[in-house]
């Protein structure tokens, strides 16, 4: 039993798995479960062609657990944010038509291109997106330790000011339990 997914048995019936059971389970959106028998033939076929999972087993403690684990799917990950590092603003860089690179050095962790970021001035968000263009002196590279010096251009935002904090975080998806 669970409170966040309920479980509904369709059909429970004695004997091998047939092509009729995994019809009735296309129809119905569910999996089959055989713990103990064997399939008739052609049943395997008709499952992938229907699109149904069929799961059989000789241990019922495993079948049991494969149940929880499927219905522990059906829910929606829960999503984590890692910080991965800091930067800080020293100074900024025009690169014509308006756009503008923070020269930054990373504090913590590293900045790596592409990566979740956002702008903090003082305590304030002033913009979240991804990393555009990551430069050390005039390479193009992908991450940027600790310690180091290098160019940070957010996607969208060119309103950097000296001292504003840039941090990278990920986004972890961690699986719910029952």
């Amino acid at each position: 039993k669970s409170d966040k997914v309920s479980l509904e048995i369709v059909q429970s019936d004695v004997g091998q798995v047939t092509k009729n059971d995994v019809s009735l389970a296309g129809m119905s959106g569910a999996d089959v479960i055989g713990f103990n028998v064997k399939m008739e033939n052609g049943v395997m076929g008709e499952a992938k062609h229907q699109g149904v999972n069929v799961f059989q087993n000789n241990i019922i403690y495993e079948i049991i657990d494969l149940v929880k684990d499927n219905m522990a799917e059906l829910l929606e990950p829960e999503l984590h944010e890692k910080k991965v590092g800091r930067a800080e603003v020293r100074q900024i860089f025009g690169l014509g038509k308006g756009r503008e690179v923070a020269g930054s050095m990373v504090m913590e962790g590293s900045v790596r291109r592409h990566a979740h970021a956002r702008l903090l001035r003082g305590e304030k968000v002033l913009a979240e997106g991804r990393i555009d263009t990551l430069r050390r002196f005039k390479d193009d590279v992908t991450e940027v330790k600790a310690g180091f010096e290098c160019g940070i251009r957010l996607e969208g935002f060119d309103s950097y000011e000296e001292g504003d904090a840039i941090e990278t975080y990920e986004i972890e998806k961690i699986r719910p339990s029952l």
